[in-house]
């Protein structure tokens, strides 16, 4: 089968709208610790708690002794995201 370069196809809206978090001071934490993400958006807040899923995932795999929890948060000042460290695993 032949292979057919194609031009001016457009890039599907999902895959260049990526969400931006920044870094995170994940190694520093302590068990206990927590940091806070904002979000703007109810669609913002959700796709930032799957992009922090998959850093954290991505995160434990090469340092194993990280065990962190992620969870929605709603107070006064709207809903944000907290990530703690929960423990040291293994």
């Amino acid at each position: 089968m032949a292979v057919k370069i194609e031009k001016g196809v457009p890039l599907p809206a999902h895959l260049y709208e990526r969400v931006e978090i920044g870094p995170l001071p994940l190694k520093e934490m302590k068990v206990g610790d927590s940091i806070v993400v904002e979000a703007d958006t109810q669609r913002e807040l959700e796709r930032k708690l799957k992009a922090l899923r998959m850093r954290l995932l991505r995160f434990s795999k090469k340092s194993p002794h990280y065990k962190f929890r992620v969870a929605k948060e709603i107070d006064k000042s709207g809903t944000h995201l907290r990530i703690w460290r929960v423990s040291r695993a293994g």
